[in-house]
C-alpha cells in the first residue's frame, strides 16, 4: 500500500475524530461527557490509526505499535479515572460520614474547580455539608436556650430550615409560657408566703388595737414595697357621730405619730369607705399626699386605698402610697389581706368591749358582793340591835322619866342662863359673834367707846375684820374658841384701854352657837 494511502487513512481517522470531538463539544460543553469522550477518543483514536499503519506496513511494525498503543489505553484510563473515579470515591466517602452523622466533612478543593457535573455536584454537596453544619449549629444553641440564635434559609423550597425556625418559633413561645407560669408562680407563692405572714402577724397581736395597726402597716410598707401607709379605724362609740381615726402610720421605715380624724364621705379615705370599693389612682391631686425623707418632699406616684370590709362589714380604710405603681398582683393581695385584717379588727373590737363589759361585770359584782356582806353585816347589826333595842327597851321607859325631870333642869338651867345673858348684857359691855364669825350684836356702851358709832359700821364684820390686833391673830384667837377655850387679851379701844374676855358657847351636842366677847374698860394711867 503506497504511502499516500496510507497518509490519506490515517487522516481521515484523524479527521472523524476531531469531527466527532467538534459535535460532543457542541453537544457536552462545561459537561463531564465531554471530557470523557475525549479521554477515550484520543487513545482509540491513536490505536486506530497505528491498527491501520501496521495493516498498512506490515505486522512486523506491531513491535513498536503494541506498545504504543497499549501506552495510550492507560493513559485513556488515567484520565477517566481522574475526572471519574477519585471524585466519586470523594463524594462516596463524603456522603458515607454525612450519613453516619459526621457534619464536620471537607472536600478537596481540586473537586471543586471546573463547571461540569461532577465539579457542580461536589459542590453542592459542600453546599449541604455547611447547611447540616449551620443546622448542627443553630440546634446546638437552641438546646442551650439561646432561643433567638438566627438561622438563614437555603432557599425557598428549604422545609428543614422552615421547619427548623418553627421549632425554634414553638420553643421561643414555650419559653414565654414558662416564664409567664414562673412569674405567675413566684406572685402565687409572693401572695401565699404574704397571706400566711400576715396571719401569723394578725394571730400574734390580737390584744391592743393600736399595736395591732402598727404592725399592719409596717409589714405592709415592707412587704408591698411601699414608701407610706396608713389605716383608719371606724369609732362609733366614743364620739357623737362616727368618724374615722387614724389609729397608725409608718413612712420610710420609721414609725409616725400622726392624730388625724376624717369624717364619713370625707375625702379620698371616707368616699372608699362609704362606697366600699377600692380606690386606686396614679396621678394624684396636687397635695393630696406627701412623702417626707431625707432627700426631700415629694409626691407619691401611686395611691391604693382599700375598705378594712369582711362579711359586708366595713371596720376601717388602709391607705398605701408609693414612688412606683402597684401591679396588680400587689393590688390583689392588699385587697385579700384586708379581709382578714378586717375580721382581725372586728375581732379585737369584740374583745375589748367583751373585756370592758366584764370588766364592768366584775366591778358591780365585787360591789354588789360589798353590798350583799355590807347588808348581811347591816341585818346582823340590825338583829343585834333589836335585841339591844328589846333589852334597852325597859331601860328607856324607866330612862324616860328621868330624861323628862332632866329636860325640866336642863329647861330650867336655860331659862336662868338667858336670864343671866341677857342680865350679863345688860350690865357689862358686850359683843356677840354668832357660830359662822359673823357679829350680830354690839352694846350701845361699846359704841360710846368709839364715840356713839352707828351699829351698821359693825353688824355684819367678820371677827377676823375687828379683831383689834388683826386679821391673823384674830383667826388664831376663833380657833382657840372653836376647841372650847376662853380666851382674855388687852388692847386699847379708840385710845381706851379694854380688857377684852371672849367666852364660847356650845349647845348641848358640843356645837358650837355663839362666842360672847365682854368688853371692860379700864382706868388710864396718867
Amino acid at each position: 500500500m503506497s504511502n499516500s494511502v496510507v497518509i490519506t487513512g490515517i487522516l481521515l481517522i484523524i479527521l472523524a475524530a476531531a469531527g466527532a470531538l467538534a459535535i460532543s463539544r457542541l453537544v457536552f460543553k462545561k459537561s463531564i461527557v465531554f471530557k470523557i469522550f475525549l479521554a477515550l477518543i484520543l487513545p482509540i483514536d491513536t490505536v486506530a490509526i497505528l491498527a491501520f499503519f501496521v495493516g498498512a506496513r506490515g505486522i512486523i511494525h506491531l513491535t513498536w505499535a503494541a506498545p504504543v498503543a497499549v501506552s495510550f489505553l492507560f493513559l485513556g484510563y488515567y484520565l477517566v479515572n481522574n475526572m471519574l473515579r477519585l471524585p466519586l470515591n470523594e463524594m462516596c466517602g463524603k456522603v458515607l460520614l454525612l450519613s453516619e452523622g459526621d457534619v464536620d466533612v471537607t472536600v478537596n478543593e481540586k473537586y471543586l474547580k471546573g463547571e461540569d457535573e461532577m465539579a457542580q455536584v461536589m459542590r453542592m454537596l459542600v453546599k449541604l455539608t455547611n447547611s447540616l453544619q449551620n443546622i448542627v449549629r443553630f440546634t446546638g444553641h437552641i438546646g442551650k436556650g439561646e432561643l433567638n440564635t438566627q438561622y438563614e434559609l437555603l432557599g425557598e423550597k428549604d422545609t428543614m430550615g422552615r421547619s427548623m425556625l418553627e421549632m425554634r418559633a414553638n420553643l421561643q413561645e414555650a419559653e414565654k409560657e414558662k416564664e409567664k407560669r414562673r412569674q405567675e408562680d413566684e406572685r402565687r407563692n409572693w401572695s401565699t408566703v404574704g397571706v400566711a405572714k400576715f396571719a401569723e402577724l394578725l394571730r400574734a397581736n390580737n390584744d391592743k388595737i393600736e399595736e395591732l395597726c402598727q404592725s399592719i402597716v409596717s409589714n405592709m410598707v415592707k412587704y408591698v414595697g411601699a414608701n407610706q401607709a396608713g389605716i383608719f379605724i371606724l369609732n362609733d362609740e366614743e364620739v357623737e357621730q362616727p368618724v374615722l381615726e387614724l389609729k397608725a402610720c409608718y413612712a420610710y421605715e420609721r414609725r409616725k405619730y400622726v392624730e388625724k380624724t376624717i369624717d364619713l364621705g370625707e375625702g379620698l379615705v371616707g368616699t372608699c369607705f362609704l362606697e366600699r370599693q377600692s380606690i386606686y389612682m396614679t396621678h394624684l391631686p396636687k397635695d393630696y399626699i406627701r412623702i417626707t425623707s431625707g432627700l426631700g418632699d415629694e409626691t407619691p406616684r401611686a395611691l391604693l386605698i382599700t375598705p378594712l370590709m369582711v362579711n359586708e362589714e366595713i371596720f376601717g380604710v388602709l391607705e398605701i402610697a408609693a414612688f412606683k405603681e402597684f401591679e396588680p398582683h400587689v393590688r390583689e393581695f392588699v385587697e385579700k389581706v384586708s379581709e382578714s385584717i378586717a375580721s382581725t379588727i372586728g375581732s379585737v373590737k369584740i374583745n375589748m368591749r367583751t373585756n370592758k363589759l366584764l370588766e364592768i361585770s366584775k366591778i358591780q359584782s365585787e360591789e354588789m358582793a360589798g353590798q350583799e356582806e355590807e347588808l348581811r353585816q347591816n341585818m346582823e347589826e340590825m338583829q343585834a340591835t333589836q335585841e339591844e333595842m328589846r333589852r334597852r327597851e325597859t331601860e328607856l321607859s324607866d330612862t324616860l322619866e328621868k330624861m323628862k325631870v332632866l329636860q325640866r333642869q336642863s329647861e330650867e338651867k336655860e331659862i336662868a342662863a338667858r336670864r343671866l345673858y341677857e342680865s350679863i348684857m345688860k350690865t357689862f359691855h358686850a359683843v356677840e359673834f354668832s357660830a359662822d364669825r359673823t357679829l350680830v350684836s354690839i352694846d350701845d356702851k361699846v359704841l360710846e367707846i368709839f364715840g356713839n358709832a352707828a351699829k351698821s359700821d359693825f353688824v355684819g364684820h367678820s371677827f377676823v375684820e375687828t379683831y383689834p390686833d388683826g386679821a391673823a391673830e384674830g383667826a388664831r384667837v376663833w380657833d382657840k374658841l372653836l376647841a372650847g377655850e376662853q380666851v382674855t387679851s388687852y388692847t386699847e379701844l379708840n385710845r381706851t384701854p379694854v380688857k377684852l374676855e371672849y367666852l364660847p358657847i356650845f349647845n348641848g351636842g358640843g356645837d358650837l352657837q355663839r362666842v360672847l366677847t365682854m368688853v371692860i374698860p379700864l382706868k388710864k394711867i396718867e
